[in-house]
């Protein structure tokens, strides 16, 4: 591919026809993302032209892209839309919604994020994800570069590796992913939507600590884990979601939550839009939370929260203390009743002291 010749040309008028190239947004291995405007409307998209190096890549491109319709259906405030696609000059290339040039990576080379930030922008990535798992698609790169922010929403981006689920639960991954967030059965060449999970919690402790959970150990970026060891977490790292990353970040998919929804009920959120991003960030009672360098502190106590088993016990319980109340209204009831219909027989039966005088 001559890309000198390309890029000699990619500005000229109708390159893309119906469209304005202005300028570079990023790029990476897999393309390079611009800033569009369609003229027809004045409305910016971004376009993202997908390198080919040789047939091999090629073949791999196509095949990809021929799963474009699978995911550009899908309409969602927390995902970057998917508007078109087509070739030019022997190039593939993706039409996508404009989601603003702030990323979370951006936000994080200043350090980490205010925990109330950090938690809302990473409750809507999962929202985000959760839909593309839904349709069984993984995106397998997910990182703080592929989040887009907007004001107060986040949406996931990048879509050049997502995959769709063809071979039952797993799928071939190698060659796919950015070595500091990606799964470690990635390198195992197989993987499925867990390992989109293990990234989300790699996203998560970034956001919250501004470093990498794990070191690098390896040329290129890549961690290689052999044990199935928790990251060292700082003493200010908020306890309430501790569990949660940990088992994001379990070396075995096995052991991670099974999918997105169970992990956003862990930390008590929901995957409906719209729905309020809070959180009780003091622990519950009964549940020490140990810190380093503080083996026994605990956070300050609230009531444990009803499990569903607990409070269906509970409803049991007030509905036979009810059921019972109602019986004994019932028999009090029917024996005053009853006192008065023989009081009125026995009246029925005697004369009065008048009468008898």
């Amino acid at each position: 591919m001559d890309w000198e010749a390309f890029y000699n040309n990619f500005r000229t008028p109708d390159f893309i026809p119906g469209y304005e190239i202005q300028n570079r947004l990023g790029g990476g291995a897999f393309g390079d993302v611009y800033k569009a405007r369609k003229q027809s409307i004045g409305k910016p998209y971004a376009i993202k032209f997908l390198k080919i190096e040789d047939d091999s890549q090629r073949e791999a491109v196509e095949r990809e892209l021929g799963q474009v319709r699978h995911f550009a259906a899908i309409d969602h405030p927390n995902l970057v839309t998917i508007e078109d696609m087509g070739t030019v000059m022997d190039v593939p290339y993706l039409i996508m919604g404009y989601a603003g040039e702030d990323t979370l990576a951006r936000r994080l080379k200043s350090g980490p994020l205010p925990r109330e930030q950090a938690l809302l922008y990473f409750v809507q990535a999962c929202r985000g994800v959760l839909a593309l798992h839904d349709r069984r698609l993984v995106h397998f790169d997910l990182k703080p570069s592929n989040i887009f922010l907007k004001g107060e929403v986040a949406r996931v981006g990048d879509y050049g590796l997502s995959k769709l689920m063809t071979d039952g639960r797993m799928t071939l991954s190698f060659g796919r992913g950015t070595p500091q967030y990606m799964a470690p059965e990635m390198l195992r060449t197989r993987a499925d939507h867990r390992a989109d999970i293990y990234s989300l919690g790699v996203i998560l402790y970034e956001s919250l600590t501004g470093t990498l959970p794990f070191e690098s150990d390896a040329p290129g970026g890549l961690v290689l884990r052999e044990e199935d060891s928790p990251p060292v977490f700082p003493d200010d790292f908020p306890a309430r979601l501790r569990p949660a990353v940990e088992s994001c970040l379990r070396l075995s998919p096995d052991d991670r939550f099974d999918g997105v929804g169970d992990l956003l009920s862990n930390i008590d959120q929901t995957a409906r839009l719209g729905d309020s991003v809070k959180i009780d960030w003091v622990e519950p009672a009964g549940r020490p939370v140990t810190a380093a360098g503080a083996p026994n502190a605990t956070l300050e106590a609230r009531d444990e929260p009803k499990t569903p088993s607990s409070a269906n016990e509970e409803l049991r319980q007030t509905a036979a203390e009810l059921a019972r109340a109602s019986v004994e209204v019932a028999r009090g009831v029917w024996e005053g009743l009853r006192g008065a219909g023989e009081k009125v027989k026995k009246g029925a039966a005697e004369p009065s002291a008048k009468l008898k005088a």
